[in-house]
């Protein structure tokens, strides 16, 4: 039977990637997970495992 594990950090990641991968703050590892961080409305995602946020940032556009 699977449990719900509690979140242990509410760390916020930024990223450039569309995809991620999670094992863990170095306190507490866990399985290594694979992320699909774009989509929905806010383009983040949530660990299941630690709770750590993934959100997407967008590159800004350089004016010319």
């Amino acid at each position: 039977m699977s449990e719900y594990i509690k979140p242990t950090t509410t760390e916020v990641e930024y990223v450039t990637s569309d995809k991620v991968a999670c094992d863990g703050p170095k306190f507490s590892k866990h399985p290594r997970v694979y992320l699909t961080v774009v989509g929905g409305t806010k383009n983040e995602v949530v660990c299941p495992y630690c709770g750590r946020i993934f959100r997407h940032e967008q590159k800004q556009a350089r004016a010319s």
